[in-house]
């Protein structure tokens, strides 16, 4: 779960970067559970934005994709598909 100050705004703008592969299912899933909870986010296709992919630490990028970064804390699918509409805040880990 995303932690600290909730954000009660219709549309919820956390500066988040969704990296994905093309044809990946499973960033689909995660695209859509984002929309659904109204996040604002920017999808990048980690072949197209392999710089800014790099930046990611190995540890995290061990995590599998799609990946989701919200300033400096980084979310898996499992992550994204558990939260409900409620709960998701700014995250703060």
């Amino acid at each position: 779960m995303l932690k600290s100050s909730s954000i009660r705004s219709k549309k919820r703008v956390l500066n988040a970067m969704l990296f994905i592969l093309p044809g990946c299912t499973n960033c689909k899933k995660a695209e859509s559970k984002l929309r659904e909870l109204e996040i604002s986010f920017q999808v990048y296709n980690i072949f197209e934005h392999r710089a800014l992919f790099q930046s990611v630490p190995i540890k995290k990028k061990s995590q599998g994709l799609p990946l989701l970064k919200v300033e400096e804390n980084y979310y898996s699918l499992a992550e994204i598909l558990e939260w409900e509409k409620q709960e998701v805040n700014v995250c703060k880990k």
